[in-house]
């Protein structure tokens, strides 16, 4: 592939982060339950990347056992379905115990993004990394309410990549789109935790 070449295919996959970008975050103003759409959402953001997972993970707290961070919504390319394993909830138990995750978690909360190669990384992510055939990766955080609520998350699974500027701008976009609709959301759940919060 010649230079130019490399640079318009380079151009197309941020043009195509940048329209599912406009798609997802009209998607979800117009969705009257965004849980709903957010499977196709994932796919939406996924494809437009050239990734073939994306994860909504939702953080939880769960009686005696700290906090958890769960799976909210995820999406895998049928293509690779078979291969590739469902996302992992990670408990504070591991978390405590893994100086990774403990670092992870703290720049989660400050909004900082997580991104790089499986290879550079060790403990617990590595690991888990391999078992879900995760090559490259980047997550972002979604606040809502002025909380961490969780982390939007896709994946490459074919091969290692920088990601783009456009691409990580592309998931704070969605991710506060996200946010903005968890806040309005009509469901108890949400309304309950807004609630457990304020007291």
């Amino acid at each position: 592939m010649t230079a130019e070449a490399a640079r318009m295919d380079m151009h197309g996959s941020r043009q195509g982060a940048a329209m599912a970008a406009v798609h997802v975050v009209r998607r979800l103003r117009e969705a009257g339950d965004w849980q709903r759409e957010i499977d196709g959402m994932l796919e939406t953001l996924c494809r437009a990347m050239d990734c073939q997972r994306g994860i909504l993970f939702r953080l939880r707290e769960l009686p005696g056992q700290g906090f958890a961070q769960s799976v909210s919504a995820y999406w895998i390319d049928p293509e690779f379905g078979g291969e590739l394993a469902s996302p992992t909830v990670i408990m504070q138990s591991i978390i405590n115990s893994d100086p990774l995750l403990e670092r992870l978690q703290e720049d989660e909360r400050q909004g900082k993004v997580f991104a790089g190669h499986t290879r550079n990384l060790d403990g617990f992510l590595r690991a888990d990394f391999e078992k879900q055939n995760i090559k490259s990766f980047i997550s972002v955080s979604v606040f809502a309410h002025g909380h961490l609520w969780g982390t939007l998350a896709v994946n490459d699974c074919v091969a290692e990549r920088e990601w783009t500027d456009e691409e990580e701008a592309t998931l704070h976009i969605i991710a506060l789109a996200i946010g903005d609709a968890i806040e309005h959301s009509p469901s108890e759940a949400h309304a309950s935790e807004v609630i457990r919060r304020t007291m």
